[in-house]
């Protein structure tokens, strides 16, 4: 009787957990025809209600990002193009029409990339996200499997010896796998970014509002959090100039 109504309960969340799914995908295309339309304010009023439903889609990020640059937020935009590519790092366009949006903003802050020994290995990695990763160590894995039972099910000595170093080969491989998803995981979230939402604020040398003031930054400026202390961050820009700010003034990404 208790298998019976495990069995029942399963059925039931998969049968409500693809109605969710199916509604979510229907307002997604009503959302999206809004848009086609140009109805720009009316599309981003659902795209942000389906945030709430599923905030992973890069999809969604991407096309409310675009509704926020027809609108001429360009720091909604900014924001939402940043999400996405977090979700998409190597989407050439979800990057172009983040850089094209940010040509709309007040700051223009040089991107200087200083590069060290993780920046390297990602390089040599990022064409699989760290979930790809995850996906090519399972099917390792299948593959050590398959081919230890033929090894273990045939008789003949060279089938054997093959089997052997397919299966030396596969489990260096998984353990390959398992490095670059782990790698590529702790790469993605080795700092946290946001993007600045008041309109003007200061870049302070110390976390204090008396302190000397490095420089203004706007809003849709970008920052990399590096220390939190009380109501301040400390933060990194994308030309390596480091300074406080007040934590409400920027949104994490």
């Amino acid at each position: 009787m208790k298998k019976i109504i495990y069995i029942y309960m399963l059925l039931l969340n998969a049968l409500v957990w693809g109605q969710s799914n199916d509604h979510w995908n229907n307002t997604f295309d009503k959302a999206n025809e809004l848009y086609q339309k140009e109805n720009f304010q009316e599309a981003i009023k659902l795209y942000q209600q389906l945030i709430e439903e599923k905030n992973n889609s890069p999809e969604l990020y991407f096309n409310l990002a675009n509704a926020y640059f027809h609108t001429k937020s360009n720091t909604e935009a900014v924001y939402y193009y940043e999400k996405a590519l977090k979700l998409l790092p190597d989407d050439k366009s979800i990057e172009t029409n983040l850089n094209f949006a940010r040509k709309k903003l007040e700051d223009d802050i040089t991107i200087i990339k200083e590069y060290d020994k993780k920046d390297i290995i990602h390089q040599s990695l990022y064409k699989l996200t760290s979930d790809g990763w995850a996906k090519l160590a399972t099917f390792s894995a299948i593959g050590i499997f398959l081919i230890f039972v033929i090894f273990y099910l045939n008789q003949n000595g060279t089938i054997k010896r093959i089997c052997f170093g397919l299966m030396g080969l596969g489990l260096f491989f998984l353990i390959g796998s398992i490095y670059a998803a782990n790698f590529e995981q702790s790469y993605a979230n080795r700092y946290i970014s946001g993007i600045v939402f008041d309109k003007q604020i200061e870049l302070k040398e110390e976390a204090k509002s008396t302190s000397n003031t490095i420089r203004e930054l706007h809003s849709g400026a970008k920052v990399y959090i590096l220390e939190n202390k009380s109501l301040w961050i400390k933060v990194r820009l994308d030309n390596q100039e480091e300074g406080w700010i007040e934590k409400k003034s920027i949104r994490e990404i």
